[in-house]
């Protein structure tokens, strides 16, 4: 789950919302679990705040409970104004990402 060599996606809602720069460290963020061999369940949701001039972010997990509070240094773009959700999901064959909003519209609710 979460290997690199798998595609990964975004949908168009996260390229107009969520900076590359931002994408990219929370990518990171899996990356580094997934090479430490934490547990990681197929849903990871990810709550990014701002913090002063710091992006916050909570990541978490429901199997097994996990919570993980990160506060990143963004060089090339500024930290999310609004609180923001987003999720990252592991299908079989790929990884989205993907705002908490677009699995609505996906499925016509």
């Amino acid at each position: 789950m979460f290997e690199r060599d798998k595609p990964r996606y975004a949908t168009q809602q996260i390229a107009l919302n969520v900076s590359v720069e931002i994408q990219i460290l929370l990518w990171r963020i899996m990356d580094n679990r997934r090479y430490t061999q934490e547990p990681l369940d197929y849903l990871q949701v990810f709550h990014l705040q701002r913090n002063g001039d710091m992006q916050r972010v909570v990541n978490k997990q429901e199997e097994p409970a996990m919570e993980m509070i990160v506060q990143l240094e963004l060089k090339e773009s500024q930290p999310m104004i609004q609180p923001f959700g987003l999720w990252i999901m592991v299908p079989v064959a790929s990884c989205y990402f993907q705002m908490n909003t677009d699995w609505r519209k996906k499925d016509g609710y």
